[in-house]
C-alpha cells in the first residue's frame, strides 16, 4: 500500500468550503487517480453507467452499489424529469481516518463533488446505521443532479441539502441520526439559524451542523406538505432556467422566500409550543387517564355485580 501523505499536507489542500471546491476536486483526483502517489490502494469496477473505485475489502459493497445504481438512476430520472449526469465515479473508502482527512468533518459518511461528477462514501461507519448504502447513494446522486442542472445561479446549501434529504427519506450523509430534535429546541429558544446564513455553508460544530441539516429538511418538507410536491420542483425548474432563489420563489410560490420562511417558523413554533404544553402537563394527563380508567372499571364492576344478582333471582 502506498504511503499516505502527511495529514497536515492534506489539511492544507482539502477543506470543505465552497470557495475551494476546485481544490477539493483536484486533490481527490490527484490522491486517488495516480496509483504511485495514491493514499490508499484501490481497485476498479468500470461500468458503462458507473465507475466504482474501492478498497479491496469493500468488493462486496462495490457489487451492491453496482447492482443498485440502475434503479436509483431510473427512480431519480422519473422524479426530476431531467437527464442524469453521465457516468459518475463512486469512491468507497474503508479507511475512516483518511476519509476524515478529506472532509475535515467527523460527522458525515459521504459527500459529493459535483464539479468532478464524483461521490465519496466512508464505508467504515455503515455498521452504525446499516442497510443505508442505497439511501446514501441516492442522496449524493441528488446533489450531483441538482448541480448538473442548476449552474447559472447559486444553489443555496440549505435547498441542496433539504431536497436531498427530502427525496432520500432521511438525513442521508450524517453519521448518526439525531436522537433529539435540535430544530424544536432552537425554535423554543429562538436560536434557530436563518436560512440566509445557510446559503453557502453549514456550521462545523456538531449541534449546529445537526440543526442545519434538520432545518433544511424541515423547510423543504413544509413546502411539500403545505403547498404540494410540485412547488419544490417548480422552484428547481425556475433555477434551472437561470433565475436566482428569490425570483424562483416569487414565480413558483407567489410569495418571497422570507415570507415562506416566516410561515414555516410560525408553524414550527406552534408545533413546538403544543409539544411543550403536553410535556409540561404529562402528569396531569396521566392522573386524569388513571382516574378515568378507575371510574370505567368501577362502572363495569357494578354492571357485572347487578347482572350476577339478576341471574341468582
Amino acid at each position: 500500500m502506498a504511503k499516505k501523505p502527511h495529514k497536515s499536507e492534506i489539511h492544507t489542500l482539502i477543506k470543505l468550503d465552497l470557495k475551494k471546491i476546485v481544490v477539493i476536486s483536484l486533490a481527490i483526483l490527484f490522491l486517488f487517480g495516480l496509483q504511485p502517489l495514491g493514499a490508499i490502494q484501490l481497485e476498479n469496477f468500470p461500468d458503462t453507467e458507473l465507475t466504482i473505485r474501492f478498497e479491496p475489502s469493500l468488493k462486496g459493497v462495490a457489487h451492491d452499489v453496482l447492482d443498485m445504481y440502475p434503479q436509483v438512476r431510473l427512480n431519480l430520472k422519473k422524479i426530476f424529469g431531467w437527464e442524469m449526469p453521465s457516468k459518475p465515479t463512486v469512491f468507497l473508502i474503508q479507511d475512516s481516518e483518511y476519509f476524515q482527512q478529506l472532509t475535515n468533518n467527523k460527522f458525515i459518511v459521504a459527500f459529493a463533488v459535483p464539479a468532478e461528477n464524483l461521490i465519496v462514501i466512508n464505508c467504515s461507519t455503515l455498521y452504525i446505521r446499516p442497510h443505508r448504502v442505497d439511501h446514501i447513494l441516492k442522496h449524493e446522486m441528488i446533489h450531483l443532479i441538482l448541480h448538473h442542472h442548476i449552474k447559472a445561479v447559486h444553489l443555496p446549501r440549505w435547498l441542496d441539502e433539504g431536497v436531498a434529504q427530502w427525496l432520500s427519506e432521511g438525513v442521508g450523509e450524517l453519521l448518526e441520526a439525531p436522537q433529539r430534535s435540535f430544530l424544536e429546541e432552537a425554535m423554543l429558544s429562538g436560536k434557530f439559524i436563518p436560512l440566509k446564513n445557510l446559503k453557502y455553508r453549514f456550521p462545523a460544530d456538531k449541534n449546529n451542523l445537526m440543526l442545519a441539516y434538520e432545518e433544511s429538511r424541515s423547510f423543504v418538507t413544509f413546502i411539500s406538505e403545505r403547498y404540494g410536491d410540485k412547488k419544490i420542483f417548480e422552484i428547481l425548474q425556475q433555477m434551472h432556467k437561470g433565475n436566482d432563489i428569490h425570483t424562483a420563489f416569487y414565480a413558483s410560490m407567489d410569495a418571497s422566500l422570507v415570507e415562506v420562511e416566516n410561515r414555516w417558523i410560525a408553524e414550527q413554533r406552534r408545533q413546538s409550543t403544543w409539544f411543550v404544553f403536553l410535556a409540561g402537563h404529562i402528569y396531569e394527563f396521566l392522573f386524569f387517564a388513571a382516574a378515568l380508567l378507575t371510574v370505567i372499571g368501577f362502572i363495569r364492576f357494578l354492571i357485572k355485580k347487578r347482572n350476577y344478582t339478576d341471574d341468582d333471582d
